[in-house]
């Protein structure tokens, strides 16, 4: 039915995107480096830990933790994750 969507097809559909959008940020710092151009990657100012948590699906855990270590709000850790 359209407009229906299942968990199972809207996990799919993010993971691909992520896929997708983890090729174009290797191929524009690849010609970036060409260049001569500075690439800073998405992920360079959010702490490592924060972002494992983020890729092993502990959204939850990864926003907490951003909070503790930045003393970010809740809107702004929930922006950082989600953006991971």
């Amino acid at each position: 039915m359209p407009g229906t969507y299942s968990q199972a097809s809207l996990a799919a559909h993010f993971e691909n995107t992520n896929r997708r959008l983890e090729q174009i940020e290797a191929q524009l710092a690849l010609v970036s480096e060409k260049l001569g151009l500075t690439f800073a990657e998405s992920t360079s100012s959010v702490p490592a830990e924060v972002v494992e948590l983020a890729r092993t699906g502990n959204k939850l855990r990864a926003m907490t933790r951003y909070k503790e270590l930045t003393g970010a709000s809740t809107d702004e850790a929930r922006d950082i994750v989600v953006g991971l």
